[in-house]
């Protein structure tokens, strides 16, 4: 008999039906080799960047920010919790491959009808008690359907783990901007200060020399509309600034208090970025985001195996002992003793199209995923040439910025040597002093362009966060 359901269950496989060819995977893509051949990189033996490539600017403020953030940001936290979901279903999951015990008891005050089955208990009252302390239900998975499941369940663990590392790359990249531009604006603010000093400076002389009969009224006006615009522009940076520190406390995880002020350090500034030696479909693959679209794709192929499998019998074996006795006399006697073991077979025989529906969802569900996964390549392509022509232009823009700057701090240096010696007066001074603050600003915020730029490379390049691919 046993054979017999074997045979007939291995009859019904066969009408299951076959998995389609899925939508075909990127497996190459390359960098503009131009981009690699640059005065604004280096180039390394490495084939990846160190995990905590941010280091290289030396400031130990933003190593313990990025630490307090991905320690405290709810959003990581989030991606975090969503991990140990992924495990906690893997551990249910891997429970298909255990047998499972139970122990049932009931007991029931019955009144049988006259017309019943229980011979002298017809047409009367009676306690009826069936306790079986013992209950196997083990499933036989001759398909590995149950191994499918749970090596879906891991792929995605490994989904969540690498979109948490995505996470918290994300979160590094945003605190080093932040902070970044939050140090950036409070030396901007000191040399605006700068600014308007000198600018009142020039409209307290400009005044003096229009009461004097000196000068007309006209540059005295034109100087205050000089103040007050810098004196707007200082209040727009300490605005700025004010902004900023919200947003570095809100990425650290912290309420937007007052008494809450981030201290900031000089950072150093690197001459040159540093890359990979080789960027190809390698180095890609380690990036946290590619890695979660690759565990997707690995997650619903398996998924689709499960749908595919669910047309095959399901068998298992089945156990008990305990007693079954109508009324409460001898309850665990001997004679109330039962047992029962054998297989049992479950043959889905038409489901409504039920299963061929979630076998069709399961293939979109892969083509989608595959898709995603190009998606996700060809956007880190993108991002890596973007970010390398940024670089490549910042680095001849802040060249520029600081010829103009050396320029302008000369000037000044030859107008305060003629004022001092007498030579000329002090308005070209003043005047000089301004230019060159003005370039100092325009300096500082080329600088942030590079350091930006800097950050935007690094995280097309995953950062150091991605795993090992398997």
């Amino acid at each position: 008999m046993r054979i017999s359901i074997l045979v007939l269950a291995l009859l019904l496989a066969g009408c299951a039906p076959t998995i389609r060819q899925g939508a075909p995977l990127i497996n190459q893509a390359e960098i503009p080799a131009q981009l690699l051949h640059s005065k604004a990189v280096t180039l390394s033996q490495d084939h990846r960047l160190p995990e905590m490539w941010w280091q290289r600017f030396h400031d130990t403020e933003l190593d313990q920010f990025i630490a307090l953030a991905l320690n405290n940001n709810p959003g990581l936290q989030e991606a975090e919790d969503r991990v140990e979901m992924a495990q906690a279903v893997l551990s249910e999951s891997e429970s298909l491959n255990l047998p499972h015990i139970d122990s049932q008891a009931q007991i029931l005050r019955l009144k049988s009808s006259k017309l019943g089955n229980h011979d002298i208990y017809n047409g009367k009252t009676a306690s009826v008690s069936n306790i079986n302390p013992l209950t196997i239900n083990y499933h036989l998975d001759i398909w590995h359907r149950d191994s499918e499941i749970i090596a879906a369940s891991k792929n995605d663990v490994e989904k969540q783990l690498s979109l948490a590392q995505q996470s918290a790359l994300l979160l590094s990249a945003s605190v080093i901007k932040t902070y970044c531009a939050l140090n950036t604006a409070k030396k901007m603010i000191a040399v605006q200060q700068e600014i308007v000093q000198s600018v009142q400076n020039e409209w307290t002389l400009r005044q003096s020399a229009y009461q004097a009969g000196i000068q007309s009224r006209s540059p005295q006006l034109k100087q205050h509309a000089a103040v007050l615009h810098e004196q707007e522009a200082l209040a727009g940076l300490q605005k700025h600034a004010e902004t900023l520190q919200f947003a570095l406390l809100e990425l650290l995880g912290k309420s937007a208090n007052l008494n809450n002020r981030i201290a900031t350090a000089p950072i150093h500034i690197p001459e040159h970025f540093a890359l990979p030696q080789h960027i190809d479909f390698d180095l890609l693959a380690q990036r946290p985001d590619i890695q979660a679209a690759l565990w997707n794709i690995k997650q619903w192929k398996h998924l689709e195996k499960v749908a595919q499998l669910s047309f095959y019998p399901n068998i298992n074996i089945n156990a008990l002992a305990g007693f079954n006795i109508i009324g409460l006399h001898q309850m665990l006697g001997a004679d109330a003793f039962q047992y029962a073991a054998g297989p049992a077979i479950d043959l889905p025989l038409f489901e409504g199209g039920a299963l061929k529906a979630r076998l069709h969802r399961n293939e979109a569900a892969y083509d989608l995923a595959v898709h995603a996964y190009n998606r996700t390549i060809l956007s880190a392509v993108r991002q890596i040439a973007d970010a390398l022509s940024a670089l490549q232009y910042t680095q001849t823009q802040l060249d520029e910025s600081n010829d103009t700057l050396t320029i302008r701090r000369d000037a000044m240096q030859i107008a305060q040597n003629a004022y001092a010696t007498g030579i000329d007066g002090k308005f070209p001074y003043l005047e000089s002093l301004i230019e060159m603050d003005h370039m100092k600003l325009h300096d500082m915020e080329e600088n942030l362009a590079w350091l930006n730029d800097i950050t935007d490379a690094a995280t097309a390049l995953g950062g150091g966060f991605g795993g090992k691919q398997s």
